[in-house]
């Protein structure tokens, strides 16, 4: 949920690569698969909230949810639904558009959504007002931070070393994992930057995990691995 990177590759592949920043008490422990419709979903679930954070599909489409969406905010009481419940609710629509148009955005804690729906790459942020969206180049680099834990001056740094990381050759979908797991770990010092020194010592937040899709002519191949090794699980998917 919280440091997400977009690699274009040759030919128009790709590689999308998602840390997660949480409890280790919600630690995803296997790959899930649930029909919808004539499509099947697969992610990694979070094994509290029972949703996820990242989610993908056999029809060419996954998404990725990120606390947060311009500006760090505080949760306030109860919303609506969980973000990682949208995240798979967001395939039982024809497409992005009509999930853009038809889904209720109120009510739901500010998020930002990452979409990638049959060659189309979206941005979609949530407020808690508007829905900010933006398309997003599949030629060009990205990479996005939860504003709940990285300020402004963090995520832009972390951009310029992956861009200086990724411009001298073509690297791999484990490359990157391991790149994303050494490089942009979670850091109590991001909160201070953002909340100062009332952030506690022993907050209960580290980076659990690298999920990752590399996109080929054909096929989602999907990788997962908790920064312990201690869970790995993988899925090569067929899309349509």
């Amino acid at each position: 949920m919280c440091t997400v990177s977009f690699i274009p590759l040759a030919d128009e592949r790709f590689i999308f690569t998602s840390n997660r920043d949480e409890s280790p008490k919600r630690a995803a422990t296997a790959l899930h698969s649930i029909a919808v419709g004539e499509k099947t979903l697969f992610f990694p679930q979070d094994t509290q909230a029972k949703g996820s954070w990242f989610v993908f599909s056999n029809s060419n489409q996954f998404v990725c949810v990120l606390n947060g969406a311009f500006e760090p905010h505080l949760p306030q009481g109860s919303y609506r639904l969980s973000r990682g419940k949208m995240a798979l609710q967001f395939f039982e629509y024809a497409g992005h558009r009509d999930f853009i148009n038809t889904f209720a955005f109120e009510g739901m804690e500010p998020f930002t959504f990452i979409i990638f729906d049959q060659g189309v790459l979206l941005e979609l942020r949530w407020d808690g007002n508007t829905v900010h969206e933006k398309t997003c180049s599949t030629s060009a680099l990205h990479l996005w931070s939860s504003a709940t834990l990285y300020p402004t001056t963090w995520q832009k740094k972390r951009y310029t070393l992956l861009e200086d990381w990724t411009q001298p050759k073509e690297r791999t979908q484990a490359e990157v994992m391991d790149f994303q797991l050494s490089e942009f770990p979670f850091e109590r010092s991001a909160l201070v930057a953002i909340y100062g020194d009332r952030v506690p010592d022993d907050i209960p937040v580290e980076t659990l995990s690298v999920s990752s899709i590399g996109r080929t002519k054909n096929n989602f191949e999907f990788q997962y691995k908790r920064k312990d090794a201690s869970v790995v699980f993988e899925k090569s998917v067929q899309i349509e």
